[in-house]
């Protein structure tokens, strides 16, 4: 048996999501049928696993020294690469400039290397973040792996909880950069497109469509600069909601995808070979909070040479 203390630290999480954690090498089956067996309870009584835990509750498992011992092992971290790009960082909050090419998260085919890794290898090497804890910093926001750009990790879980409200709330003001093909308006022209979004996970990629199917998407954009040529339109994007490839896809249903898309139907450039999107700013109005994220050296390049210079070399 083994009485487990709740500290302020963990309140306000789930119980299984704790347990989840705690016993982190245990299936999740294993946590459901001990529950239901009472060998796991909470302040002495039947507990089901979706309770929010609080300071001070105490927490009981009814398992065997050796059955503990099995599921709850010390995470290893494989040595990652170095973080780069840190915008801002305090005992609750990491902020990190995405570089094209990253996956925020694992999981894509041989793709060992991505955001999170880092963020996990640099916060144990700071002290910040033991891999034996309950808690496990996650990422509150996440970028497709070739869009640039701010992310933001909760180094604590009452502030990752408290940012993904934001996040989902609408709260978070974000800002993106992007290039994309022709002429969208004149300079300084706004406009808030809303459409109905869909996903093919398999094929991962979306599409918005003016039919009422699917869940709505609203995307503002205002024009900042249009190339001599009229090929391409330097724009501000501010997504309102916050779908996966939103923002490409939306421009793409309109006739004017990001440059270098070529999932969604852009063409290739010169100096890059992806889209062209970078989330530049996120604000925090009600807090007076404001983060910036300088455009990737390709991207400038190519709003120097495409946009400014008017596609003539």
């Amino acid at each position: 048996m083994q009485t487990v203390e709740i500290t302020a630290a963990n309140s306000n999480r789930r119980l299984d999501k704790f347990l989840f954690q705690y016993l982190n090498t245990a299936p999740e089956n294993f946590v459901y049928k001990m529950l239901r067996k009472k060998n796991i309870t909470l302040n002495d009584t039947k507990a089901k696993g979706s309770e929010m835990l609080q300071a001070g509750d105490k927490l009981t498992l009814f398992l065997a020294d050796e059955t503990i011992a099995k599921f709850r092992k010390a995470r290893e971290l494989a040595v990652a690469r170095p973080l780069a790009g840190i915008i801002y960082e305090d005992e609750n909050l990491l902020i990190v400039n995405k570089p094209a090419g990253l996956p925020s998260h694992g999981g894509m085919a041989d793709k060992s290397d991505h955001l999170l890794a880092r963020v996990l290898y640099y916060l144990q090497k700071s002290g910040a973040y033991n891999p034996s804890d309950t808690f496990v910093p996650a990422l509150c926001n996440r970028l497709d792996v070739n869009t640039s750009g701010l992310v933001v990790c909760g180094k604590t879980l009452h502030a990752l909880q408290n940012m993904n409200a934001l996040f989902s709330g609408h709260v978070v003001d974000k800002e993106y950069i992007t290039i994309v093909e022709g002429e969208l308006g004149k300079v300084g022209k706004s406009r808030v497109m809303r459409g109905y979004y869909q996903k093919d996970g398999k094929a991962n990629i979306a599409k918005v469509v003016a039919t009422k199917t699917g869940i709505t998407v609203t995307t503002a954009y205002t024009v900042l600069a249009i190339s001599s040529d009229k090929r391409y339109t330097l724009v501000q994007v501010n997504p309102i909601t916050g779908r996966s490839h939103q923002v490409r896809a939306h421009f793409a249903s309109i006739g004017h995808p990001c440059a270098g898309d070529k999932k969604y139907g852009g063409q290739a450039i010169p100096y890059a070979n992806s889209q062209l999107l970078h989330c530049h700013k996120l604000k925090i109005p009600t807090q007076g909070l404001e983060w910036e994220a300088p455009l990737p050296n390709k991207m400038q390049k190519c709003i120097d040479e495409l946009v400014i210079n008017g596609g003539h070399e």
